[in-house]
């Protein structure tokens, strides 16, 4: 357990990582394997533009961070060699990424201590603004180590936890294979789910970088694979029991199939006769969806007026049907899968359809 520290959200997390480097100070996050803590650093550095050096702890022999000395063999003294991994040239300054600050060994601390406080090692001073590391918690079987008291002292320490509203935020914007966001939006429980108290052989268990890595082998399956196949794909990243509610998932999605291909075609709102289940509903709205943004990812390499009309004419098809559903079902279809850089790109908002389902989407959650 983690005595005394604040426990923040993934949103939160992503205002002190920009802060922090803005601030050029340390930070230390603790969080559950897979929660996005490293990745979200690399994200942050990117959005305030600036480079970072990659360290992870738990690979480095501790010559791997002081480097290794070097005779002079006229003055007698010496120095040493430092890794070239390590910043100390000039030029605009990096942050450093310290990865897996828990499993260091006890000799790679002492030396964090001068480069958390002074940004050097052996008195040499490197180009660094700002110190982000990251670690697991204690309790989750991953060989964590207890950290240096001093070391500590030099951060902010925070432990991060999972929601599913900012992870899906992310996600959407990441590209993750809607029907994986969809699924866990009616699913929140199972964005992460830690192996039981005890057991040390639950390899397999559903955490965010599971489900991404699951969306993304999903993505590469040739089209008309067996459900079974697919099934198995994600039971390999997220375990068996969420693999199986996802399997009752992708079935929905199959049954429907050509209900979704000819609302994106020609406007034809599904009939699901005596087969209309939220679920089914919900999966459909979301692939009606998702044609759009795939139509707007192929538009990075093409933006000519009849590709734009083509995304006109389909934002009009599926939306004209999106717009006539229950709020919730429209929040789980538009927020699973648009994102407001598509949105404001290719001015959706000029469209009724959209605009109807998305003030619908605005007053459902103000309602909430």
């Amino acid at each position: 357990m983690l005595t005394g520290i604040y426990e923040i959200d993934q949103a939160q997390l992503k205002q002190l990582l920009r802060n922090n480097i803005r601030q050029g100070s340390n930070l230390m996050t603790f969080g559950a394997a897979g929660t996005g803590k490293t990745e979200m650093a690399m994200q942050a550095c990117h959005e305030e533009e600036i480079d970072y050096v990659y360290l992870n702890l738990s690979v480095l022999e501790a010559p791997d961070l002081i480097g290794l000395p070097i005779i002079d063999e006229e003055t007698r003294t010496t120095k040493y060699a430092l890794p070239d991994m390590l910043p100390t040239g000039e030029g605009k300054p990096v942050v450093l990424l310290v990865d897996e600050a828990d499993k260091a060994k006890p000799e790679m601390q002492n030396p964090m201590l001068e480069l958390f406080q002074f940004r050097k090692i052996n008195g040499r001073p490197l180009n660094i603004k700002a110190v982000i590391a990251t670690g697991n918690l204690p309790d989750e079987g991953a060989f964590s180590q207890p950290m240096s008291h001093a070391l500590m002292n030099r951060c902010s320490v925070f432990k991060v936890s999972t929601a599913f509203e900012p992870w899906q935020e992310w996600a959407a914007g990441a590209g993750v294979n809607p029907l994986v966001v969809g699924f866990l939006g009616r699913n929140t429980n199972l964005l992460l789910q830690p192996p039981p108290e005890g057991d040390d052989t639950a390899y397999c268990h559903p955490s965010p970088r599971a489900w991404t890595l699951a969306a993304r082998d999903l993505d590469s399956v040739v089209e008309g694979s067996p459900i079974e196949f697919q099934e198995l794909l994600v039971a390999g990243r997220v375990g068996t029991g969420a693999a199986t509610k996802f399997k009752v998932w992708l079935q929905h999605y199959r049954e429907i199939e050509p209900l979704i291909d000819a609302l994106v075609k020609s406007g034809k709102a599904p009939d699901f006769g005596d087969k209309a289940t939220l679920d089914r509903v919900l999966v459909c709205a979301i692939a009606g969806v998702d044609a759009v943004m795939e139509l707007t990812r192929q538009g990075s390499k093409n933006k000519s007026k009849e590709h734009l009309d083509k995304v006109g004419k389909t934002v009009k098809n599926v939306m004209g049907w999106v717009k006539t559903l229950p709020g919730e079902i429209c929040i789980g279809a538009m927020k699973s899968t648009f994102t407001m850089p598509v949105i404001q790109e290719y001015k959706l908002t000029q469209y009724p359809e959209f605009m109807e389902a998305f003030v619908k989407v605005r007053k459902a959650m103000n309602a909430d």
